[in-house]
């Protein structure tokens, strides 16, 4: 043990060093006298927040700061910006358009914006970025959250962001989520799901990625809902990654030599709870290896307390892990007496981000070679917008400002229909130079199940013959495989995201202003072939 960290522990009571290991979820709509009241209580040694403004984030860490005698490490998802933790911070497109990008160097750059842009606002660390492998394309938990279904290519581009991130201080999870999601059609939010890959397979992908990521220097580590058969005993009975010793401290921490915090995802999410009861899982989580707790319930830090006192937690086992967040929070700075609050330039983050959704467009199929051609000044657009009732309830016109204002730029006119009718449809479309359907169903809803567009739409939108119009092209917003719904469409453009940079990136695409050059991430039998 360290001179700094026994000087540490002889300050703290037991309480205090099992609430370290705690990481409790605070979001903008709680009520900050019932979050005090649960903080009082839990002394946490880390907090999440979500699209939060700066001032709450402050609110937040001051108070738990108050309560606690070791500065608290304030962590957020930045998937695909830094929006997802602070109001106002920007978005990136999804890591799926990373990868069709393909410019390690953008996202690089993109990463340490991001970094400054929290670290500015209070945050320390991020459970990003994902580099999981969309292996199933019915994935609803990965697909566009993924940067690709190949190692090399997640290896190269997930690690050029956290290599960007990590150089401003900002902690990452380089893995997220070992062991590996993105081969189940099912969703761990509801159950535990399962990596069927055989061990050789998981060594030869997913491990890959993982000792990757670990040699280029992961702070920490997301651990799943998710089992791999072919790696656990039949004594663990299938049981999720956040309850395996086998997966935890024999591969990740033993083989794979990890000497960082091993954070759980979500204790909140019901794969969780495939072994046992909720009450159980903090304590099941840290006697199998892990070391902070993520959501955890207000109870878990006594249920901690009593599994130390009875041993069935070792001390050895309790300071192991009280150590790693330790450690995370002295990488972090927080034990330094001045932190520098980094300088970000307005505009900095929608530049890089416009950037990389322009090189993201992928041009699939254009059979007609309708896409060369162009929009010219004059012509009016049909906007389709394709929007499953389920995954989309709120959609609107609104929502497609950003590709309308990028052709008004160019004076290009656009139309919008939601859901139309195919009547309406028929009636309409021969007043148009081009139509496009703009389809937008993704991961960014991943607590939905495996996404299909539904018979609602077949029926409503596609009845109309849409598209034998001579300028008719789709353009999917969000998973980049909606040609096994639609094969038979002739002109396809994958866009991947559905930010208002994304949006705006294909208008110049169909304007002409940009050529398209996004390579396809991913391989889809049938339809298009890996390009990265």
């Amino acid at each position: 043990m360290n001179e700094f960290l026994e000087k540490l522990l002889n300050k703290l009571t037991l309480k205090d060093v099992c609430g370290q290991l705690l990481c409790y979820d605070i979001y903008e709509k709680d009520d900050p006298e019932e979050v005090e009241e649960v903080i009082k209580r839990i002394k946490p040694g880390g907090i999440f927040v979500s699209n939060m403004s700066a001032e709450k984030i402050k609110l937040y860490t001051d108070m738990v700061n108050k309560y606690t005698k070791v500065p608290v490490i304030v962590s957020v998802d930045v998937e695909n910006g830094p929006e997802n933790g602070v109001k106002g911070g920007g978005f990136l497109p999804y890591p799926m358009a990373w990868g069709a990008c393909n410019d390690e160097e953008l996202i690089r750059e993109a990463g340490r914006i991001t970094a400054r842009i929290c670290r500015k606002n209070g945050i320390h660390w991020t459970f990003a970025p994902v580099v999981d492998l969309n292996l199933n394309f019915r994935s609803p938990e990965t697909n566009i959250r993924a940067v690709s279904d190949d190692s090399d290519a997640v290896i190269r581009i997930a690690g050029a962001y956290a290599d960007g991130i990590r150089s401003e201080g900002f902690m990452t999870t380089g893995t997220k989520h070992f062991p590996g999601a993105g081969t189940d059609e099912r969703n761990s939010h509801f159950c535990t799901t399962v990596n069927p890959l055989s061990k050789e397979e998981w060594f030869d992908t997913y491990g890959k990625v993982y000792r990757a990521m670990i040699e280029r220097g992961a702070e920490s580590i997301m651990v799943g809902h998710y089992t791999v058969p072919s790696l656990q005993p039949k004594e663990e009975n299938n049981c999720p990654c956040i309850l395996s010793k086998t997966l935890m401290t024999d591969i990740l921490k033993g083989e794979f030599g990890f000497k960082g915090c091993i954070v759980s995802d979500a204790m909140s999410m019901i794969g969780a709870c495939a072994s046992t009861v909720p009450e159980r899982l903090a304590v099941e989580f840290l006697k199998a290896g892990g070391d902070m707790v993520l959501f955890p319930e207000p109870t878990d830090v006594n249920n901690i307390i009593d599994a130390v006192k009875s041993g069935e937690i070792s001390n050895n086992r309790l300071i192991d892990a009280f150590s790693r967040v330790i450690e995370l929070k002295r990488k972090a700075k927080l034990f330094d007496e001045k932190l520098t609050i980094p300088v970000v330039s307005d505009g900095e983050l929608a530049k890089i981000s416009q950037q990389i959704a322009d090189k993201s467009v992928t041009v699939v199929r254009d059979y007609k070679n309708v896409i060369p051609k162009g929009l010219k000044k004059g012509d009016k657009v049909l906007g389709v917008i394709v929007a499953e009732p389920y995954w989309h309830a709120e959609v609107n016109e609104k929502s497609y400002e950003p590709f309308r204002e990028q052709l008004a730029k160019v004076g290009v006119y656009v139309d919008y229909l939601i859901n139309p009718k195919h009547k309406k449809i028929q009636e309409i479309m021969g007043n148009y130079d081009m139509v496009v359907a703009l389809c937008n169903m993704s991961s960014k809803n991943y607590h939905g199940g495996t996404m299909r567009i539904g018979w609602y739409n077949v029926m409503t939108f596609w009845r109309a013959y849409i598209i034998r119009h001579p300028r008719m092209i789709f353009a999917s917003l969000g998973d980049p495989y909606k040609l096994f719904d639609f094969p038979y469409l002739e002109e396809y453009i994958n866009v991947y995201s559905d930010t208002a940079e994304s949006q705006k990136a294909l208008a110049k695409v169909l304007s002409g202003e940009i050529k398209p050059t996004g390579k396809n991430p991913v391989n889809f039998d049938g339809y298009f072939k890996r390009e990265i």
